[in-house]
């Protein structure tokens, strides 16, 4: 699966849309999900033009979904995921908003597909805004308690542009490490647990879109696998960097993605009769 921030409009988007659609069809993935998407008062949406593109260029076919947080003047602007299976089932969520005036509306999508619970989200991008991120993270954990399918085989997969890097308190909160409101959950960033070298920064200064900022290189994409003991929990078997280097002769946005592949563990069956505890 997938995770990418496209960047809205901005730039070059005639010129990024072609580049996202390159790394499409150079990684087929199961699953995207895709953070700050527009859709026109029109209905013209960035997502779908990428799955249709996608699709026609001889990929896999590519459901839609999408999930509006904020109004921009008439377009709405949200997160979309693109499957491989059908969409079963599709909600969003509002997330706590911002203090901030030069802040949006962020909410999360949930999408039933192909077995999976997939949630796709956006938290608050100011670096001095943590508290804001702390309260979405608790909200964001919430509603993937209240949507998730406990009898699916997987459990749930988070994605998205947490605009937090690891050691902060909310991503600390959402992998288990920390305590936020005296509550914890546990979901495996797959980076973490099988990355590859360096450090992982998907906001990198090597990308032109992410310099002009001025922002310090940051690891702040994820992608967060749940985890159920002993009955075949998703196991991580390796997450890299994609959309780092330009196909088409440009960036694809401003942020690079995050690429991860997800197997289901069997269920681990009772011990032999006569092994001492598990541990």
């Amino acid at each position: 699966m997938l995770t990418l921030n496209i960047w809205n409009l901005s730039g070059p988007w005639r010129a990024r849309r072609e580049e996202i659609g390159a790394w499409l069809r150079l990684l087929d993935p199961d699953l995207v999900c895709l953070q700050e998407v527009v859709e026109a008062a029109d209905g013209r949406n960035q997502a779908r033009w990428l799955a249709e593109a996608h699709a026609g260029a001889g990929g896999a076919a590519v459901n839609v979904a999408f999930g509006a947080s904020a109004d921009l003047g008439g377009a709405r602007f949200g997160n979309a995921v693109l499957s491989r299976w059908p969409v079963d089932a599709s909600a969003t969520t509002a997330l706590p908003g911002s203090p901030f005036a030069d802040d949006v509306a962020r909410g999360v999508l949930h999408v039933r597909t192909g077995g999976l619970d997939v949630f796709c989200t956006h938290l608050a991008w100011r670096l001095d805004d943590a508290t804001t991120r702390a309260r979405q993270a608790v909200a964001l954990a919430d509603w993937v308690a209240e949507r998730r399918d406990d009898a699916s085989p997987f459990p749930p997969i988070v994605c998205g542009d947490f605009n937090a890097e690891p050691d902060s308190d909310e991503m600390r909160f959402l992998t288990g490490l920390a305590a936020l409101e005296g509550r914890g959950v546990f979901f495996q960033d797959a980076w973490r647990v099988a990355g590859g070298p360096g450090p992982g920064h998907t906001w990198d200064n090597r990308n032109p879109f992410a310099a002009t900022e001025w922002e310090p290189d940051r690891r702040i994409d994820y992608v967060l696998v749940g985890w159920r003991h002993g009955e075949g929990a998703a196991l991580v078997q390796s997450a890299r960097l994609v959309c780092d280097r330009a196909l088409t002769g440009t960036f694809a946005a401003d942020h690079f993605g995050l690429l991860a592949e997800v197997a289901r563990r069997p269920a681990v069956g009772p011990p032999p009769a006569g092994a001492g505890p598990a541990t």
